[in-house]
C-alpha cells in the first residue's frame, strides 16, 4: 500500500504522521483520504502540491502511482 507521510500542518490536523492507503491515483487518493480523514477535506489537500517518491507532479489529477508509493502533500512553490 503506499505510503501517504503528512507534513507537520497537516499531522496535527490528521492526527497522525503518516498513512497507509490503497489508492493508485490522485483522485481515488482524495476520496480515501477524506473518508478516512474527514478533517482533511479536499479544500485543505488540492491546493497542495503532490510528491510522488520525491518527484514534484505538476498535474496530480492526472497523475497514477505504484502501491509502493511514497507520497507527500507540500506548499506549492510560487514564482514571482
Amino acid at each position: 500500500m503506499a505510503l501517504v507521510c503528512f507534513n507537520a500542518a497537516l499531522e496535527k490536523q490528521a492526527g497522525c504522521p503518516s498513512l497507509t492507503v490503497t489508492a493508485q491515483n490522485y483522485r481515488a487518493l482524495l476520496e480515501e483520504l477524506t473518508l478516512r480523514l474527514p478533517q482533511l477535506t479536499q479544500e485543505v489537500l488540492t491546493p497542495l502540491a503532490l510528491v510522488i517518491d520525491g518527484e514534484i507532479v505538476q498535474e496530480p489529477f492526472l497523475a497514477d502511482f505504484s502501491a509502493d508509493a511514497e507520497l507527500h502533500f507540500i506548499e506549492k512553490i510560487a514564482a514571482g
